[in-house]
């Protein structure tokens, strides 16, 4: 049995920071140097926004002012996402070449690896299932989107899971193409997801939900998964990354 590290470091209050240890974990994962990685992580009010998108198309950036929202862009693709410290984060790092994801094809990727966050979350009696090409929904409403990339010699997959988030913020801080909010005849982007919360009808935690998670992996890969902290080349590199790459406008807002 495979037995995966998990690690949940953390900075909810430095979203840049957060994103640099997201890309170095799957840069060390694939040269070899760190096993198979499952990581769980907060922001506090942030957007989060694909490494191909415009900011200032994306985002209401007068509102982010308004309510101190930050603005960080990751390395995936995909949309913009709403964080704060009601949504779960979580990211699986894997080798290129693993048997669980035979096939070099994104949406493959997509498919296997939000298998084990669905099952954690009908662990908990939320009625969720995959949907194409990377949320998780119940009953037609977004609970969980998920990005991901294939280089580095790593399978990398992550997302973002709706516990107990602020849906008023994000209907105000994100542009959401009237469009795509015409194409699922709603009016609003808070109409279109929905949460873990209100879904059980109950107050629940992100901790709550992450250990759900976990046995979700575990049941799901037939694999183990062991708390473990991150190698000192991993703390190296997110600090190198923070520095050059993500405290700078440059790369979060421009173009």
């Amino acid at each position: 049995m495979e037995t995966w590290r998990l690690v949940d470091i953390e900075y909810p209050d430095n979203p840049f920071m957060n994103m640099a240890v997201e890309e170095a974990i799957p840069r060390v994962v694939g040269e070899g140097k760190s096993p198979s990685t499952v990581r769980f992580w907060h922001n506090s009010n942030t957007i989060v926004i694909g490494c191909f998108q415009s900011a200032r198309l994306e985002v209401n950036m007068e509102a982010c002012k308004e309510t101190e929202t930050e603005i960080v862009r990751r390395f995936t693709g995909g949309g913009a996402v709403y964080h704060d410290s009601g949504n779960l984060n979580y990211a699986i790092s894997l080798r290129k070449g693993h048997p669980l994801v035979p096939g070099l094809n994104l949406q493959s990727v997509f498919e296997k690896l939000s298998e084990g966050s669905v099952q954690g979350l009908r662990k908990l009696g939320v009625k969720a299932q995959f949907q194409p090409v990377n949320d998780i929904q119940v009953d037609g409403k977004k609970v969980s989107g998920a990005a991901g990339s294939i280089r580095w010699n790593t399978i990398f997959h992550h997302g973002c899971i709706l516990v107990g988030s602020d849906l008023s913020i994000l209907g105000k801080v994100l542009n959401v193409p009237r469009a795509k909010l015409e194409d699922r005849h709603v009016a609003s982007v808070q109409k279109r997801v929905t949460t873990v919360r209100d879904e059980l009808g109950r107050d629940v935690s992100t901790r709550e939900v992450r250990d759900a998670i976990v046995s979700g992996i575990e049941s799901c890969y037939g694999v183990r998964v062991k708390s473990g902290d991150l190698t000192k080349e991993e703390l190296g590199l997110a600090e190198e990354l923070y520095q050059t790459k993500y405290s700078r406008l440059e790369w979060n807002l421009e173009p």
